[in-house]
């Protein structure tokens, strides 16, 4: 063998010396590392190189560095199959499905969401076809049932309201769009636990069905159900918190007094729920990956979080801000459908004391169901990737992952 770097693989011969003995080791060539594959030529195929910082060696003239070959033009060129990560060469990371095991930046987190809808539409849209159906079916029940704003139409032509017609007419305007926020919120965090068993086995490029999701998911529902309700209930009590001095300020007498206090109560109110919302974020997925008890998993997020906790925010609101305005497309045909039918909006509503009809209810239901079932999928595997892509930093998944995916 040649000693010089080339086409011919460097390492040891097989042929014999003439003497008959075992041919000495050849010194690397100045060209060469000092970390070699290992004698046995029968397992070179498996071999990588060490992992972890690689002592630099000083090159000689014109020779090139540990693993890379020169091009025609003397410059170093990475083999195939590495790439070009400072002075040294390191193996592309590997990826069996929708990402890339490694960590991820806020692209591949949104990219590989809409990968996993379009590689798993059937499984996914399955999930939230169904989330969204039930959610928005409560959501059209209560809102037909339970908006009223005569009670604040009275209010607004009353010279002297009291604090009790005040409250009476807010819960009259605004309980059912109470209501409606809680189910949704509930839908959200359910569909996220759902799609969290399809977009885990997406990263490791296996199929799921929506049978095979809901069959794994059943084991769990107890506690995704007992989830969702502790998360809602700990929002709607930090919101209460925030407005309830305010309250009793109004009903004690000083309602100009408890207004102000009341707003300025549920915008402390509103950064503290945020806060908890991306502290929390992970709970549903960490309780269906890791099996997590309730507790366990609300631990277990905000572990993952910590740290990283404006990172998962600007991920989030990006997340939100493209959902929404997605939905807000979709939503828009079956808006105006309803309005010019029925001659009725939203906005009238709470301006001429009336109630919404049925009609307009569900013509509008319909294309909220649309909307859902396609943007649910996005805003639940971004949470999912988060999860992920948290795991990796902190405790090298891509490893586990990387070993999983070659079963």
């Amino acid at each position: 063998m040649t000693n010089s770097p080339g086409p011919t693989t460097p390492g040891p011969s097989d042929s014999p010396e003439p003497d008959g003995g075992t041919p000495p080791d050849p010194a690397p060539s100045p060209g060469w590392s000092t970390q070699q594959p290992p004698a046995d030529t029968s397992g070179w195929a498996r071999w990588t190189p060490p992992q972890g910082e690689r002592a630099p060696r000083a090159p000689s003239q014109g020779g090139p560095r540990w693993g890379a070959p020169p091009s025609r033009n003397g410059t170093q060129q990475p083999p195939n199959g590495w790439q070009q990560q400072g002075p040294w060469n390191r193996p592309a990371a590997p990826q069996p499905g929708v990402i890339p095991l490694r960590p991820l930046d806020i692209g591949e987190i949104i990219g590989g969401s809409v990968t996993t809808l379009r590689r798993h539409w059937r499984a996914i849209l399955g999930i939230t076809l169904t989330v969204a159906v039930i959610t928005q079916a409560i959501a059209v029940v209560v809102q037909g049932l339970f908006t009223d704003d005569t009670s604040l139409k009275k209010l607004e032509d009353s010279d002297n309201p009291s604090a009790h017609d005040i409250l009476h007419a807010l819960r009259d305007a605004y309980a059912g769009l109470g209501l409606t926020v809680v189910v949704a919120a509930l839908g959200v965090l359910t569909a996220t636990a759902m799609l969290a068993l399809v977009t885990s086995r997406a990263v490791l490029g296996r199929p799921v069905t929506v049978g095979e999701a809901w069959w794994e998911a059943r084991a769990r529902a107890g506690r995704l159900v007992g989830l969702s309700l502790l998360l809602v209930l700990l929002y709607i009590a930090v919101l209460a918190v925030g407005i309830l001095p305010g309250i009793l300020v109004a009903a004690a007498g000083a309602s100009d007094g408890g207004a102000a206090l009341a707003v300025l109560g549920a915008c402390a109110s509103l950064v503290v729920l945020v806060w908890l919302w991306i502290l929390l974020i992970l709970s549903p997925t960490a309780l269906m990956l890791e099996n997590q008890s309730v507790v366990g998993a609300i631990k277990r997020s905000a572990k993952l979080v910590r740290g990283a906790w404006w990172r998962v925010l600007g991920i989030e609101l990006l997340t939100v801000l493209i959902t929404y305005i997605a939905s807000a497309i979709i939503d828009l045909p079956f808006t105006a459908l309803s309005s010019s039918a029925t001659n009725e909006s939203f906005s009238s509503f709470y301006n001429s004391g009336s109630t919404p009809g049925w009609t307009f209810l569900i013509v509008n239901g319909i294309g909220a169901v649309i909307g859902s079932t396609l943007t649910l999928p996005i805003s639940s595997g971004t949470v999912t990737l988060l999860y992920i892509d948290q795991r990796i930093r902190r405790e090298s998944l891509d490893i586990e992952l990387a070993q999983a995916a070659e079963k």
